[in-house]
């Protein structure tokens, strides 16, 4: 689980979360702020015109949601250790295997710290798709897309995906394909 940027490029994640007009903005706004986050009105002609009416997209965060655990599962980073380095350097097949093995331990450690935040993470998004939905959206949506421009900018419309609330874990959370619209449904 790895967050969801290129340091050296200029786009942005953003977490779309689809409302029905109909759900108290007021409650939504409490919902969202008791566990850190915000809602924001997203101006997008192109998002508004997927759903259609009745629903209203808002952005989750200030500025981004770069290194949002969601949809963070397809983002594995290779380990790759120090050998060759090692090698030119003269250092023995032995004891390269031996740095070798502490990296990787290192690295595994290092694994299960971004699993477990990103379990974590995905873990109040549970909590708050569940009171959002016990405050009477009958379903939700998420969308986790990447920017490289305005947010309200056209956007083709993205593809969907349905799962009952029972249904989703965490896990699921976090291997959401990106781009997709998850629509999360009471049941």
């Amino acid at each position: 689980m790895y967050p969801r940027t290129d340091p050296d490029s200029r786009v942005c994640t953003f977490i779309t979360l689809f409302l029905p007009a109909s759900l108290s903005h007021i409650e939504a706004a409490a919902i969202m702020q008791r566990s850190g986050r915000r809602l924001f009105a997203q101006d997008s002609p192109s998002l508004q015109s997927a759903v259609g009416p009745g629903w209203q997209p808002w952005l989750s965060a200030v500025h981004c949601d770069c290194g949002t655990s969601l949809a963070s599962a397809q983002a594995v980073r290779e380990w790759n250790g120090d050998a060759e380095r090692w090698r030119k350097k003269g250092w023995s097949e032995a004891k390269i295997a031996r740095a070798l093995a502490a990296q990787l331990a290192r690295h595994e450690q290092d694994q299960q710290a971004r699993r477990d935040e990103a379990l974590d993470d995905a873990g109040q998004w549970l909590q708050r798709i569940d009171a959002l939905l016990q405050a009477g959206a009958a379903r939700i949506g998420l969308l986790v897309r990447d920017y490289d421009g305005s947010v309200g900018a056209r956007q083709p419309k993205p593809p969907e995906r349905h799962w009952l609330r029972a249904h989703l874990a965490e896990s699921d959370l976090l291997a959401f394909e990106p781009g997709t619209l998850h629509w999360i449904e009471r049941g």
